[in-house]
């Protein structure tokens, strides 16, 4: 399993909580169960759009239901590279925080760090 894989981590507990198997889990998300297991298991990324189903469906909070984009043109890099962010947060409160980063570096905002 990849140790990184925060949000596979929750998807999965968020669907034990609620009494589901992967394959009852994959079945109500039109998605397959081998695939499911893969995500759950840090081996794949979910694509956005699993995600979206994947959250809407567990009630999986990322911060709130604002979506990222709506455009089918999202590059893949940049969605990887901000998976990766979000799965290195080590807390909650940290996705939060990472989460609030890429929300405002989309929007091309600039912060000023003084520390």
């Amino acid at each position: 399993m990849n140790k990184e894989n925060n949000i596979g981590r929750k998807i999965k507990e968020a669907r034990q909580l609620m009494g589901l198997t992967q394959e009852e889990l994959a079945e109500k998300v039109d998605m397959d169960s081998k695939h499911l297991s893969k995500i759950e298991n840090g081996l794949h990324l979910p694509t956005y759009n699993t995600l979206k189903k994947l959250s809407s469906f567990l009630n999986f909070n990322l911060e709130n239901s604002e979506t990222v984009s709506d455009n089918k043109n999202i590059n893949k890099s940049i969605y990887l590279k901000s998976i990766k962010i979000l799965n290195s947060a080590k807390t909650d409160e940290e996705m939060k925080y990472y989460y609030m980063l890429l929300k405002i570096g989309q929007k091309g905002l600039t912060i000023n760090c003084t520390e």
